[in-house]
């Protein structure tokens, strides 16, 4: 009986110590094996956004050395992680390796931020192939205006029960009905947070029950959404009008008093397989006194 209660113990601490552990927090370009392919791009990137994005005649141009590949940024496209109702670990990063990817690249230059998107080509069959190029820039009129991994920062700041060292971060994009890059979080175990990228994210949704946004200092804190709440929203269709800043309204998303069953699904998961693989351990551990 006591080694059964030591190989139960054991397997709890091996499961609290997992979901405390993440490697690669964020996907980004430095740590990736596109980086040569996509720094090569760079007289690619300089042209293009000179010739859109920076329109000041009095300005020289961005240059090559404006360029911050090594925080340039993986952004997943086109992932129905919320209306495939996709809630475990497993299922999420199946889905994101299967998806076709992005690099944002961040450009600072005259105290303002420009973004290039490096993207793949397809083949002949349609598919992704490993060719980059770029397919387009864009510039922020605010001065100062944060990156995405800048943005995240600031949110979190203001999210302090997420705990950095806790979990992955991954930012994804055209995730169907939010349109705009949000990010989601998770630990090794468990889905936990959706937060918006930027302002246009932030808009699509809200929590009606506590109006969260009103719990934080500034216009650029975004609200961290329970992941598994938004997946329920979304399955139920629930959708409120609010107003804009314009005066106007907006129907969005409300992830206010979902059902218990959508957002306990992961931890009955959880404690489902932690039940059978005590009772794999149990058995054989009979299994084996009885041979004795």
């Amino acid at each position: 009986m006591r080694k059964i209660l030591k190989i139960f113990v054991c397997f709890i601490g091996i499961m609290i110590s997992a979901s405390t552990v993440s490697a690669s927090k964020l996907e980004i370009l430095s740590e990736s094996e596109d980086y040569e392919k996509i720094v090569e791009l760079a007289d690619e990137i300089v042209s293009i956004t000179n010739g859109g994005p920076v329109e000041d005649p009095f300005e020289e141009g961005i240059r090559v050395s404006d360029i911050d590949f090594d925080n340039a940024l993986k952004e997943y496209i086109d992932t129905p992680l919320l209306t495939s109702e996709l809630l475990s670990v497993s299922e999420v990063e199946s889905a994101l390796e299967q998806s076709d990817y992005i690099w944002i690249i961040p450009i600072r230059a005259y105290g303002h931020l420009y973004e290039a998107c490096a993207v793949r080509a397809n083949g002949e069959d349609g598919q992704p192939i490993d060719q980059w190029h770029i397919s387009g820039a864009r510039g922020y009129e605010l001065d100062d205006t944060p990156t995405y991994i800048e943005q995240l920062n600031i949110s979190l700041a203001a999210n302090p029960d997420i705990v950095w060292d806790n979990y992955k971060f991954r930012l994804v994009g055209g995730v169907d009905p939010i349109r705009f890059p949000v990010w989601i979080t998770f630990t090794e175990t468990q889905m936990e947070y959706l937060i918006p990228g930027r302002e246009d994210a932030a808009a699509c949704l809200t929590d009606s029950s506590e109006i969260a946004e009103d719990r934080l200092d500034g216009e650029e804190e975004f609200h961290a959404y329970s992941y598994a709440a938004v997946v329920a929203a979304v399955a139920d269709s629930s959708y409120i009008e609010t107003e804009d800043a314009q005066g106007g309204t907006n129907i969005v998303l409300n992830v206010a008093d979902q059902p218990v069953k959508h957002q306990n699904k992961m931890l009955v998961i959880t404690l489902g397989i932690g039940i059978l693989a005590i009772g794999v351990i149990a058995i054989l551990a009979i299994k084996r006194k009885q041979r004795k």
